[in-house]
């Protein structure tokens, strides 16, 4: 039988939605690839940075695409994501409503990214939107964890500024 789906329900899963794709960007930033393996990522996702990198959408792992990023991070002297207004779409609940196992989010992103040794400048500036796809893992939630994780994850940018030798450490996404 599925579970109920009640206006409790429906809220702790915007709630942890929510946690979940906050946790995305915070995770970048401290470059910790065990959070975003941990608490971001599902075990299979697609990842799609084509908008600002050409190339194709990598079908990968949680934990692969997480390691993939440390050397890619790590070339930055730092970075600042803020992502915001987050449309979580989420079934209203309603009398016999079966409780949904994935979900859409859409979501403004700023970024922000210093390479001191970048040439023509040391910073670039990037706005856009995060598309995900969020999948509910029930083996977590027996554990009393947030089970939302991201399984597609495309990022589609709408504008950049700044120097772009600053973004050449992760220039290969997709190829």
């Amino acid at each position: 039988m599925a579970a109920s789906y009640d206006i409790q329900t429906y809220l702790l899963d915007r709630a942890n939605v929510h946690d979940t794709v906050i946790r995305l960007t915070l995770n970048l930033d401290l470059k910790s690839y065990e959070g975003l393996i941990k608490d971001v990522y599902a075990p299979q996702c697609v990842i799609d940075y084509t908008s600002m990198f050409g190339g194709q959408p990598i079908e990968t792992t949680g934990a692969e695409w997480a390691k993939s990023l440390e050397p890619m991070m790590s070339a930055f002297d730092g970075t600042q994501h803020v992502v915001q207004g987050l449309l979580i779409e989420l079934p209203q609940p309603a009398k016999g409503a079966a409780r949904p196992d994935k979900c859409k989010v859409t979501a403004n992103v700023n970024g922000h990214l210093c390479r001191k040794a970048a040439r023509g400048g040391h910073m670039m500036h990037n706005g856009g939107r995060y598309v995900l796809d969020l999948v509910r893992l029930p083996e977590l939630e027996q554990k009393g964890e947030n089970p939302w994780r991201i399984s597609r994850h495309r990022a589609v940018l709408s504008w950049e500024d700044g120097s772009p030798d600053v973004m050449n450490s992760v220039s290969d996404i997709g190829h």
